[in-house]
């Protein structure tokens, strides 16, 4: 077996899933982020965003060697695609209800344009969109996390890990037209709310 990506927008429980998962196949977690600040990979902090930038060329070597140093990881982040194709054995993109995220991110106390940034991302679904360009749609699977305990998702990631789950490759949810009409006015008038606050 490869290593296993784990990727979704902040909040979507990618270290408590890759905690839970490392515990069932016993392989080490790889937290992209605090990997590149530990070996400093860190080009630049972006202050507005409040996030590190990464130089993702180096990241990515420096996971590939270690992963055939050490053996298959697990690897963590919302950019997991910079780590080359032959690395990974799959990557699994965690979707969470946007209007459920909203409320995840306030509780960490996030800002309003940092949050509706997010929403943004995971509505449209940037995370499968940049992992499917890298990668390719057989290698991305979504996983629709929303009311999930962190057990019932590790469950369902470890069934598809070996081929006891049928699975869908690629793209899988869309919240454009999951969510009901209520749901996504609520939530383009939150990420207009704030991007507009950020205009002024």
């Amino acid at each position: 077996m490869k290593s296993i990506g784990i990727s979704g927008v902040p909040g979507t429980g990618k270290s408590q899933l890759a905690k839970r998962v490392s515990q069932e196949l016993g392989l080490d977690v790889v937290e992209l982020s605090d990997f590149a600040i530990r070996n400093n990979y860190v080009i630049a902090f972006d202050s507005e965003r409040k996030s590190y930038i990464i130089d993702e060329e180096k990241l990515g070597k420096s996971i590939e060697k270690l992963a055939k140093e050490s053996g298959p990881l697990i690897i963590v982040g919302h950019y997991v695609e910079i780590v080359p194709r032959d690395v990974l054995e799959i990557v699994f993109v965690l979707r969470r209800n946007p209007v459920e995220l909203i409320k995840i991110l306030e509780n960490r106390g996030w800002d309003g344009k940092k949050i509706a940034e997010n929403i943004e991302a995971e509505l449209v679904g940037v995370c499968t969109a940049n992992a499917v360009e890298e990668l390719g749609e057989e290698m991305v699977v979504e996983i629709d996390v929303t009311s999930k305990s962190v057990n019932e998702v590790a469950e369902e990631v470890i069934k598809i890990i070996f081929g006891e789950k049928p699975v869908y490759y690629g793209y899988s949810v869309d919240w454009l037209s999951k969510l009901s009409k209520e749901e996504l006015a609520y939530l383009l008038e939150f990420i207009e709310k704030f991007s507009q606050a950020t205009q002024l």
